[in-house]
């Protein structure tokens, strides 16, 4: 009852603070609730949120300090465009494709540079996690009871792959919550181990998908942040002992993730039909090699276009080592290099680059307060399964999109409010 009233005296103080900073976070928080779950509602207060963050940060000057992270969102976004206007695939879903990047890299942007303060950050990075209960809970009901789905999927985010890709960050963002929490005497006992179980449940639902490449990342994450962590060595044995007997469980119940492996490599296609897509996706790259062919125009290049770029290099064209069907590149990477060009590519390595980088300079930081570290972990979280599992499928797109910049968004705007006490980050220019 006291925290709800905190809540709402939370509430209260920011309306009279700022309308616009209330409304702004009115916009956030149901968007990030309706993220996972309902369609429109998530597009209606995503592109909302974009534009009255934008509108109050104009309005109080926050876009006059300007810092690295602010030039790579902006380049990101040019270069986007670029290949937009001068996509080599044309009429296709180049604009479709540039709006949808344009919203989600727009979150983390305005995120980043917020100026929240840490309570008003935690209670986004809060209502991430629990705002992934719902669809999950009906996403068991769908395939356990009412039998309409054949794999475990979220509502609003879709295939089972990206559903996969979606419960890896939260994961690990709820793994770092959990252990960040052991530690911090604003948790208690009780809450820790709820959060402790949370963890659980989202590990064993990637466990419950297909996604074998989700999987071993989530299992790296967790090692990896059992590792970092600063908690006793009791905490971390029994961390470590849970991960390691529930992903040994995994042959005994013999779950989806290994029946299609095992699938897999009856038919002798441990890919998954990857090598196909992939042969189509690197012969669509040199349609148009330095801008691309423009974002989510894969779907478009038909067999004649490759065909046509064979033959030119006097080559014999052999249809059955190619991929059709296939609307997906199912690569992070080779996504890039074809529907962005050398141009994006480039830019792309940019920033996966500021990003590691910036997570090995903030560790000392991050895991110096409780709020940190679990910021600190949702970061690291969404980079690994971003640019691990998008060496075998199609990450930093849509939902798991939105949900890997709104980590990286809390992290950055953490940091800045910490800036001072961490004389090795650069100031803003």
């Amino acid at each position: 009852m006291t925290k709800t009233f905190k809540l709402f005296k939370d509430i209260f103080s920011i309306y009279k603070q700022s309308k616009l900073l209330f409304v702004e976070l009115f916009l956030l928080f149901f968007m990030i609730a309706s993220l996972p779950s309902i369609e429109a509602p998530k597009n209606i207060f995503l592109v909302l949120f974009v534009m009255v963050a934008f509108i109050r940060q104009v309005k109080t000057n926050l876009f006059k300090a300007w810092d690295s992270w602010d030039w790579i969102f902006s380049i990101i976004i040019l270069s986007a465009f670029l290949s937009t206007i001068f996509a080599g695939i044309s009429p296709g879903d180049e604009w479709d494709g540039f709006r949808v990047l344009l919203t989600f890299i727009s979150v983390g942007w305005l995120v980043s540079r917020s100026n929240y303060s840490i309570r008003q950050l935690s209670w986004i990075f809060y209502l991430i996690i629990f705002s992934t209960l719902p669809p999950l809970v009906f996403a068991y009901w769908e395939v356990l009871i009412s039998h309409t789905r054949t794999a475990l999927e979220l509502h609003s985010v879709g295939h089972v792959n990206h559903s996969a890709i979606y419960l890896t960050i939260i994961f690990g963002a709820s793994f770092g919550l959990f252990l960040a929490s052991c530690n911090a005497l604003s948790f208690t006992r009780k809450v820790s181990l709820t959060l402790f179980f949370l963890a659980i449940l989202f590990y064993s639902s990637i466990i419950f998908g297909q996604s074998r490449a989700a999987l071993g990342i989530s299992f790296l994450i967790a090692i990896l942040l059992v590792k970092f962590s600063l908690n006793s060595k009791k905490i971390k044995l029994i961390s470590l002992c849970s991960i390691l007997l529930i992903t040994a469980s995994i042959v005994l119940f013999n779950a989806p993730v290994i029946h299609k492996n095992s699938v897999d490599i009856k038919n002798n296609d441990v890919l998954a039909g990857r090598s196909k897509i992939w042969n189509t996706t690197v012969e669509s790259a040199r349609l148009s090699p330095y801008l691309g062919i423009g974002i989510d125009n894969r779907a478009f290049v038909s067999i004649s276009d490759i065909k046509k770029s064979i033959e030119a290099r006097n080559e014999y064209f052999d249809e059955s080592l190619y991929d059709f069907h296939n609307k997906h590149s199912h690569s992070f990477y080779l996504t890039n290099i074809a529907e962005r060009g050398i141009l994006g590519s480039l830019v792309t390595i940019q920033f996966i680059l500021m990003w590691i980088i910036f997570l090995k300079k903030t560790f000392q930081l991050s895991s110096s307060t409780t709020e940190g570290s679990f910021f600190w972990s949702g970061s690291f979280s969404s980079f690994l399964a971003t640019f691990g599992i998008g060496f075998v499928n199609t990450t930093f797109h849509h939902e798991h999109g939105i949900l890997a910049c709104l980590f990286l968004g809390l992290h950055i705007a953490f940091v800045n409010t910490h800036r001072s006490k961490f004389k090795k980050l650069p100031a803003p220019q």
